[in-house]
């Protein structure tokens, strides 16, 4: 199947999307949220199930190479110890992968070591797990390439 034509409840960090008549760019998934920038650069949040819902929703077309929101209910079977480091690790692997962690604000810029227009993904992790590492949680380059991996074959 094309990324243009996903199942309509699928989106992912990098899509385009026409919603309230203006043209968006999906920057940010959190739970049933969606981050939204448009061509004016106007950031805005919207509940996942009214975007979908909307009149003249449409997805327009996909760079994205992340996963796109879980299929909810199913994370509901997972303990809660699991599911708050799988949400911990994924919020480092968006910034990883994206060069900004979901809640940066309308604007941000990548840190310099995240920013993916000046490092390599493995440049990138190597910064990820030594700052995760001297933040407490100990972890190698390798570990986060692995999660990486996993998180975009699978979501979380």
């Amino acid at each position: 199947m094309a990324e243009h034509e996903r199942p309509k409840g699928v989106l992912r960090v990098g899509d385009r999307v026409r919603f309230e008549d203006r043209v968006h760019t999906v920057v940010g998934l959190s739970g049933t949220t969606v981050r939204l920038i448009d061509e004016h650069n106007t950031a805005s949040m919207v509940m996942f199930a009214h975007l979908m819902a909307s009149d003249g929703f449409e997805l327009l077309d996909s760079t994205a190479t992340t996963p796109g929101l879980p299929p909810f209910g199913l994370l509901d079977t997972v303990p809660e110890v699991a599911l708050r480091k799988a949400r911990f690790f994924e919020k480092h692997l968006i910034e990883v992968e994206t060069g900004l962690p979901p809640e940066a604000p309308k604007g941000a810029v990548p840190r310099p070591e995240y920013d993916p227009q000046w490092r390599t993904v493995s440049e990138r992790l190597t910064a990820k797990a030594a700052e995760l590492t001297a933040s407490g949680t100990a972890v190698t380059e390798r570990t986060l390439f692995r999660l990486r991996s996993k998180w975009r074959d699978e979501g979380l």
